[in-house]
């Protein structure tokens, strides 16, 4: 079956922080030390003056004098390596202001898994484990599902902020997902949606791309449950290939079925092909997608118009927080040239500040991070942690988000619908995990 990081063939665009030289060797020999004097981000003191307080840190307890490894199994080659840079870019970032606001010195370990090589994902866990490093973070639901196995022999608490668990990856031992699972986690906001801004619409049609029948079986199932709960019905569920620049004939089998709206379970390009071939049939159909990526607009054109998805996107033009504002202003000063801050470099950046989180619980009980069983009692000892997403109910400068303990996926995660109106995204929804205080904007 074709695996979900399939989506991310996508363009090998270079981040402007880091050389084309850099990321040549980072290929070549797998692993790259980077943090404290070597890490390649430098930020003033003065700039981190009030991180303390936006990102809720404990101040009596900030962990410094530490140098700790954090492995970043990311996509460096290959066709995802765009999203893998963009990915070290937000840890990078964290871990130097950390270490600016009096943190630990967070040496980054850089580990190239080619964009979905499962031997890659097994020999650079094995490495990890070998060398020590008791944190990482992952991207491809822990590469396929190959670093698994390694990530619980060697005791990494590692977090995927890329793809999530995943189906496969819930509940696996010191494996989180902190990425809401795409499109699943949105079905029952997706719904609520429905209802209220197409209060016309009946009947919808479940379009999702091809990543096997536990993906789709699980996506037709949670739609339909999400629908009924409105007063929708799922007419029919059309399994979409993988990397095709023509859905025509799956467009036809969809407008056969009479249904009101689409949902599309497409990521990447083949969202943006999907929008082309239906604008090329002359099919008006409502369509809510599952995220919104830069490529998307470049291959669809036109016809993204207007695109509606929902996800837990990151606003980075209007960010809900100031935590987030001031991760966006940071971003932009750290890496001048590059793109705003998707949600791949917002999610980065947050599991450092969450792997900080867990050092601090760890100094405030006087002990260090060089037993993983300590390290991960820290972490599941409290499953809530500040966020760049999201607004705090209780007025603080971060929203919170937080893992299920049984599932290891977010049980609190900001999320939303938006839609692209041509030349920015504007956020027509928000909702949490399970649709929870859905709010049209």
């Amino acid at each position: 079956m074709r695996s979900p990081f399939s989506r991310f063939r996508r363009r090998a665009v270079v981040a402007a922080c880091v050389s084309t030289l850099a990321i040549a060797a980072l290929a070549a020999c797998g692993s790259s030390p980077s943090g404290g004097d070597d890490n390649d981000v430098t930020v003033d003191k003065s700039s981190v003056r009030d991180l303390v307080r936006l990102s809720g840190a404990d101040p009596d307890h900030l962990a410094g004098g530490q140098k700790i490894k954090v492995g970043l199994v990311l996509a460096l080659s290959g066709p995802g390596s765009y999203y893998g840079k963009v990915q070290a870019n937000g840890a990078k970032l964290a871990a130097a202001q950390i270490k600016a606001a009096g943190g630990p010195d967070f040496q980054i370990v850089l580990k190239d898994h080619k964009s979905g090589d499962t031997q890659a994902g097994v020999q650079v866990t094995r490495e990890l484990g070998q060398e020590g490093v008791h944190f990482a973070l992952y991207s491809y639901f822990g590469v396929v599902g190959s670093a698994l196995p390694g990530i619980e022999q060697y005791k990494i608490l590692s977090l995927d902020g890329g793809g999530g668990t995943g189906v496969a990856g819930k509940g696996k031992p010191y494996f989180y997902g902190s990425r809401a699972n795409t499109p699943h986690d949105s079905y029952d906001g997706v719904a609520q949606f429905i209802k209220q801004a197409h209060p016309d619409a009946k009947t919808v049609a479940l379009a999702v791309s091809d990543y096997g029948p536990a993906f789709t079986d699980e996506a037709t199932q949670l739609l339909e449950a999400a629908l009924e709960k409105q007063g929708l019905s799922l007419v029919t569920t059309e399994v979409l290939p993988v990397g095709s620049q023509d859905y025509s004939s799956s467009i036809a089998k969809l407008q056969s079925s009479g249904a009101d709206v689409i949902s599309l379970g497409t990521f990447g390009n083949d969202t943006g092909y999907f929008l082309k071939s239906l604008k090329a049939a002359g099919d008006d159909t409502p369509v809510i997608g599952a995220e919104y990526t830069s490529d998307l607009k470049d291959v669809a054109g036109a016809a993204a118009d207007n695109y509606t998805f929902a996800s837990d996107y990151f606003n980075a033009a209007s960010p809900d927080n100031d935590w987030g504002k001031y991760f966006v202003e940071s971003y932009t000063k750290a890496y001048p040239g590059a793109d705003a801050p998707d949600f791949y470099a917002a999610d980065y950046y947050e599991d450092m500040f969450t792997f900080w989180q867990v050092l601090q619980r760890l100094d405030a009980e006087g002990k260090k991070a060089d037993n993983p069983d300590d390290v991960l009692a820290a972490f599941t000892s409290d499953l809530a942690f500040p966020s760049v997403y999201g607004v705090s109910a209780d007025g603080k400068p971060y929203g919170i988000y937080a893992f299920d303990a049984s599932t290891h996926a977010p049980k609190i995660r900001q999320m939303g619908v938006y839609q692209f109106d041509g030349t920015a995204v504007k956020p027509l929804a928000t909702f949490g995990i399970g649709g929870a205080d859905f709010q049209m904007k």
